[in-house]
């Protein structure tokens, strides 16, 4: 699946692995990201290139979705962090942060999941290269997104 960032070891839990904290599932850019009253998570138009006449250019719009995966021992609140970040490892747009909470029944041994989607929007592209989309779950670094823009002739 293009556009998707996998850390190694961030894989499903078994019944002989140990998971610590929330966990990044799945990480994609996308035109249009929404999740359903009912918890479903829909995507359309993922990528990873952006093609532009010219720099500087600004891309109007795009969603960043996210699955994430928790478990009894992750309930309570978190903090969700997103930099996005040029070639040379600065910030190109204000940080996100966005709260949520992780509630399970007491004495629950169940895994759960939360689909996210954080918007962002005209943000400014200053040269060609590869950016990335860091992701961060309570200040720890879980996963990062590749994002190329190129100057198309």
């Amino acid at each position: 699946m293009q556009g998707v960032a996998r850390l190694p070891g961030n894989r499903r839990r078994t019944a002989t692995s140990r998971r610590v904290g929330v966990r990044v599932d799945l990480a994609v850019l996308a035109d249009y990201a929404t999740t359903t009253a009912d918890g479903k998570l829909i995507i359309v138009g993922v990528f990873d290139t952006i093609s532009v006449k010219q720099f500087p250019a600004v891309h109007p719009s795009m969603s960043l979705a996210l699955r994430v995966c928790t478990g009894p021992e992750d309930a309570g609140e978190h903090t969700l962090t997103v930099r996005l970040v040029d070639p040379d490892g600065h910030e190109i747009a204000p940080t996100l942060e966005a709260g949520f909470t992780v509630d399970f029944p007491p004495e629950s041994d169940d895994q759960g999941a939360l689909q996210l989607v954080m918007g962002l929007g005209n943000v400014e592209f200053k040269s060609e290269g590869p950016y990335a989309v860091d992701i961060l779950v309570d200040g720890r670094y879980e996963d990062s997104v590749s994002l190329r823009v190129t100057q198309r002739s």
